[in-house]
């Protein structure tokens, strides 16, 4: 059985969804590379940055994890048509909850967790981090509800205006103020930009909303019932990505700060290897939840193997060019001052192309109705990652997080490939087809191009 994508559709949502991706990598590299070269004189004040951005960047994507997939699903199942205005304001109320939870948190336990850190520098930058959660509340309801409707046009729109302000902000201080730009005023561009979005986004999510705010206790506890074993995969898969940095700074060392920003900026390289992953999960998933509605295992698997080759036929070169050229990359990155990331480079990017994996299984277990067996795969992957990068912080050396990453990673990556294969039928054959095809299809259109020119 042959089956054909709908080609507008895909041409649309992962056009949009890949810009969006790109957009937030381009600005946010950007931005790193303005202050790293510069604004901060060393990679101690990076590195703090770094943390700051860790710490709002788990909140963010853990929140993710109560609100995107549950609010995604009920919104499409035919179950809950005449409900959609329940299911919108439980996830608004519980958007809202948990926000308020994490600044009880930040309030109550900052000042000891910075202490933890060695960086009593970061407490008032988390402080003023709180209004940046508040404006978060109505930029992430926005933001799921545009995309339980396939709009990715207008996501990226509000990201972009969220992104290009802050990157606005930096530009306009280092050319007429550059001695205001400290890491207490790049906080404040962060609120300014973030509330900014959101009223794009709510503009743009207008028609959308539910008319009135009704809270049904049956409805938010079926999403909460779904949404529980996201909610936990996100904390454990972020917890797990920002471990090296965490437990690095913990470290009575010297050099400890130095290497956070190191481990930033290989985290930042990997992270733009990533965008294809990500906008290819961010559509695959609405996509495979209407495909297992008709009992089409068969076409998830399908979109499995197809993008995963595809996106595998862009990080494999990319991997081989920058094992080539790690100064040149670093020194364009952050400058010559990091060029001690440069072994990190070594150990983790000719691995990275797992991390493909990772991200369409995410989005497939919970397709699928399978959101526990995500869970526990993330939990464990969180303790693995833990667990190996203190063992190599504290018996090998700087570089041990790196090599505990890895070993994870490899173990993590069999066990969802054993996954797959049962629950979906994965063939990795196929899959490698199709990195195969790709190269064919790109070596195609490149002859008949030259044959025009």
């Amino acid at each position: 059985m042959k089956l054909r994508l709908p080609d507008s559709f895909w041409f649309r949502s992962v056009f949009f969804t890949l810009l969006n991706r790109f957009s937030l990598i381009v600005f946010g590299v950007v931005g790193y590379m303005l202050l790293a070269k510069k604004v901060f004189p060393t990679p101690a004040e990076m590195g703090i940055w770094s943390l700051f951005l860790s710490i709002l960047s788990i909140v963010e994507t853990i929140k993710q994890g109560l609100l995107r997939n549950p609010m995604i699903k009920f919104l499409s199942e035919p179950d809950y048509i005449n409900d959609r205005n329940k299911v919108q304001s439980s996830s608004l109320f519980t958007n809202t909850v948990f926000s308020a939870l994490v600044i009880i948190l930040i309030l109550s336990f900052g000042r000891p967790f910075c202490s933890w850190l060695h960086t009593p520098e970061l407490y008032p930058l988390c402080v003023w981090g709180i209004l940046l959660i508040i404006f978060l509340i109505p930029f992430n309801h926005c933001e799921v509800l545009l995309q339980a409707h396939f709009n990715f046009h207008r996501i990226f729109l509000g990201y972009l205006l969220r992104q290009g302000l802050f990157l606005f902000g930096i530009l306009f201080f280092l050319l007429f103020d550059k001695s205001a730009l400290t890491l207490l005023l790049l906080v404040q561009l962060q609120i300014f930009s973030v509330s900014a979005g959101s009223i794009m986004l709510l503009i743009c999510a207008r028609p959308y909303f539910q008319k009135g705010f009704e809270v049904d206790g049956r409805v938010m506890k079926r999403m909460f019932h779904f949404g529980k074993y996201i909610f936990g995969t996100n904390v454990f898969s972020t917890l797990s990505r920002s471990a090296d940095q965490f437990i690095t700074a913990n470290l009575p060392h010297a050099e400890a700060i130095n290497y956070v920003a190191y481990y930033n900026v290989v985290g930042r390289i990997n992270n733009m290897m990533d965008v294809p992953s990500l906008a290819v999960a961010d559509v695959l998933f609405p996509k495979n939840v209407e495909a297992m509605a008709t009992n089409e295992t068969e076409k998830v698997r399908y979109y499995f193997e197809r993008m995963v080759g595809n996106i595998l036929s862009i990080i494999l070169p990319t991997c081989v060019f920058i094992l080539i050229f790690p100064h040149l990359l670093i020194k364009f990155f952050a400058g010559g001052s990091y060029f001690s990331a440069i072994p990190i480079l070594y150990i983790v990017i000719p691995f990275s192309f797992i991390r493909a994996f990772f991200y369409q299984f995410g989005a497939t277990m919970d397709a699928i109705g399978k959101p526990n067996v995500n869970f526990w795969v993330n939990l464990l992957s969180m303790v693995l990652n833990i667990l190996f990068i203190y063992l190599g912080l504290h018996y090998i050396n700087l570089l041990g997080a790196a090599y505990g990453v890895v070993l994870s990673n490899i173990i993590i990556g069999f066990i969802m490939y054993l996954i797959l294969k049962k629950t979906i039928g994965l063939r990795l054959g196929e899959t490698l087809g199709y990195i195969l095809l790709a190269y064919r299809n790109i070596f195609r259109i490149g002859r008949k191009f030259l044959r025009l020119a």
